[in-house]
C-alpha cells in the first residue's frame, strides 16, 4: 500500500487506520506514522481513542484488528470443523479411564467428549457447562456435579467467580477444556475474562489437564489473553503444531497428539 504523502483530516484518518489493519493485520505504531506523515504521538492518540470504540486493538508498540466482542453464537459453532472437534473428542475418550473424577469445561469440543465419555463406568464429571449435562442426565454409570450460579443463557454455561468458586472446591483427576482461540505460538486466549477465570480455575483442581484445540481455533484472534499451551500435561490438535508451538511443548515436556 502506497504511503500517504500529506497528513489527512483526523476522522478520516482513523477511518483509514481501520481499514488498513485490517487489510494487513498487526503493524508497528511507527509504520502507521510514516504511512500517515504524522507523529508517533499522533497515531498512539488515535489508536487509543480507536480501541475505546472497539475498532482497533493495540499490544506491545503494535496495532490490529479489533477482535469480535463476543463469540459467535452455540449452534454456529457446533458445525465449525465438527469432522475435527469429533476426531479430538474420541481421543479424549480412549486417554480417560474407567472410575476418575474429571472436570469438563464449557464448548462444543467439551459437548462432544461428554458424547464419547457416556459409556465410560463409575465417572464423576464436575462441569460448569449445561450441554454436558444434558448429555450425560441419563448414562446410567455417571454421577453428575453442576457449579452453581447464573446460567450464561446463550451458551448454556456458567462462568465466572461462581463456576470458579465451585472448581476451587473440588479436585478431579483429569480436567479437559478448549479455548476461544490460540496464537501460533502457544497463547491461549478467550472472549472475555469471566471464561478465562472458569478455565483457570478448573486447570487449577485437576492432576492432569488437557487441553483440546481444532484448527478452527489455531490462529483465532480474542481479547483476553491468559496462560499458554504448555501449562497443560497433554495437548490434543488435530493439525499439526507450527514450529515454535511445538518447542514450547518439548520444552515443557507436554504430551502432544495430534488426531486426524
Amino acid at each position: 500500500m502506497t504511503e500517504i504523502p500529506d497528513a489527512v483530516p483526523l476522522d478520516r484518518r482513523r477511518d483509514r487506520i481501520v481499514a488498513l489493519v485490517k487489510s494487513c493485520g498487526f503493524m508497528a505504531v511507527e509504520e502507521l506514522a510514516r504511512r500517515f506523515n504524522v507523529s508517533v504521538q499522533t497515531i498512539r492518540a488515535d489508536l487509543r481513542d480507536l480501541q475505546e470504540q472497539g475498532r482497533v486493538f493495540r499490544r506491545h508498540g503494535l496495532a490490529g484488528p479489533a477482535p469480535d466482542p463476543d463469540n459467535s453464537a452455540y449452534e454456529k459453532r457446533e458445525v465449525w470443523n465438527r469432522t475435527g472437534k469429533q476426531a479430538i473428542a474420541a481421543k479424549i475418550a480412549e486417554l480417560i479411564p474407567e472410575g476418575c473424577t474429571i472436570a469438563i469445561g464449557t464448548g462444543t469440543t467439551a459437548e462432544l467428549a461428554a458424547q464419547y465419555l457416556s459409556s465410560h463406568r463409575n465417572l464423576t464429571v464436575l462441569t460448569n457447562n449445561l450441554h454436558v449435562v444434558m448429555t450425560l442426565q441419563n448414562a446410567p454409570n455417571v454421577t453428575l456435579r453442576l457449579a452453581g450460579g447464573t446460567v450464561r443463557t446463550r451458551d448454556l454455561d456458567i462462568i465466572g467467580a461462581d463456576s470458579a468458586d465451585f472448581f476451587a472446591s473440588m479436585r478431579a483427576d483429569f480436567g479437559i477444556v478448549s479455548v476461544g482461540g490460540m496464537s501460533d505460538d502457544g497463547d491461549l486466549l478467550d472472549f472475555n475474562m469471566d471464561e478465562v477465570r472458569a478455565r483457570r480455575a478448573l486447570v487449577s483442581c485437576c492432576d492432569h489437564a488437557i487441553l483440546m484445540v481444532d484448527e478452527k481455533k489455531m490462529g483465532r484472534k480474542a481479547l483476553c489473553r491468559d496462560g499458554h499451551a504448555s501449562d497443560f500435561q497433554t495437548v490434543l490438535l488435530n493439525t499439526a503444531p507450527g514450529d515454535a508451538l511445538q518447542r514450547a511443548l518439548v520444552k515443557a515436556r507436554s504430551q502432544i497428539v495430534v488426531v486426524s
